[in-house]
């Protein structure tokens, strides 16, 4: 699966693990310190929104709902305060998951999952499908990854690809996956996942004009899985 010129990335460390281990090391200390559960990434807000459109679109508290890169958990958090009972959390920094199990731990919450899985790296690691996957900020941060420029070089598929497929694996062919992202436009993923999904709906944000365009900083997507024979 190919990505057009205009969309690649220059390879950051925003894109390794040893910067989300170092991160998430930071916000352990500062956790057992002074109770802080560290950065909520892209902001309340979009959590808000994430949650809300899961609300608004599941109705069994029961499904399966897995975050991927869960960081310190605080998605799952909120969800579990909307009622949802069967909610995962994955993380390839095992520091991440430390406190997101320290901080569940902390509020009473200990029955959500957490486990320290690289999904790019072990497409096949899950027991049963999910029937929806959340992503918020992960894609983005994997398109950044040393290792997609080396792969374009190569011809090979890189994170990017890899990771669309896993998604795409690991998803309920009834489900639906659920992305915000601050690097890609609407367009943009709609395009990306277009050989494993379809575009399903997306959450609106503030619309910001400058220079006589318009736009927004974040966009959230909702996508449902291709069947893929």
């Amino acid at each position: 699966m190919e990505f057009p010129e205009a969309q690649d990335f220059e390879a950051s460390k925003l894109g390794t693990k040893s910067y989300w281990d170092t991160v998430y090391d930071r916000e352990n200390d500062n956790f057992q310190e002074i109770g802080d559960i560290g950065e909520i990434w892209f902001g309340e807000d979009s959590v808000e929104k994430m949650v809300d459109w899961v609300a608004e679109h599941v109705s069994d508290p029961n499904t399966r709902i897995i975050d991927l890169g869960c960081g310190n958990g605080h998605l799952l958090l909120e969800l579990s305060n909307e009622g949802f009972k069967n909610l995962h959390g994955i993380d390839y920094s095992e520091s991440a998951i430390t406190l997101a199990k320290s901080v569940a731990k902390d509020r009473e919450l200990e029955w959500i999952q957490y486990d320290a899985v690289d999904f790019l790296s072990n497409p096949d690691w899950f027991q049963e499908q999910y029937q929806i996957v959340l992503d918020k900020g992960t894609y983005d941060a994997i398109s950044l990854h040393p290792d997609q420029v080396q792969a374009k070089k190569e011809g090979v598929d890189g994170p990017r690809e890899k990771y669309v497929e896993s998604v795409h694996r690991m998803i309920d062919p009834n489900g639906l996956f659920l992305i915000t992202s601050c690097n890609w436009t609407k367009e943009e993923l709609i395009e990306n996942f277009k050989q494993y999904f379809t575009f399903h709906s997306s959450v609106k944000y503030p619309v910001f004009q400058f220079g006589g365009q318009s736009g927004s900083t974040i966009c959230t997507i909702a996508f449902s899985p291709i069947q893929i024979a």
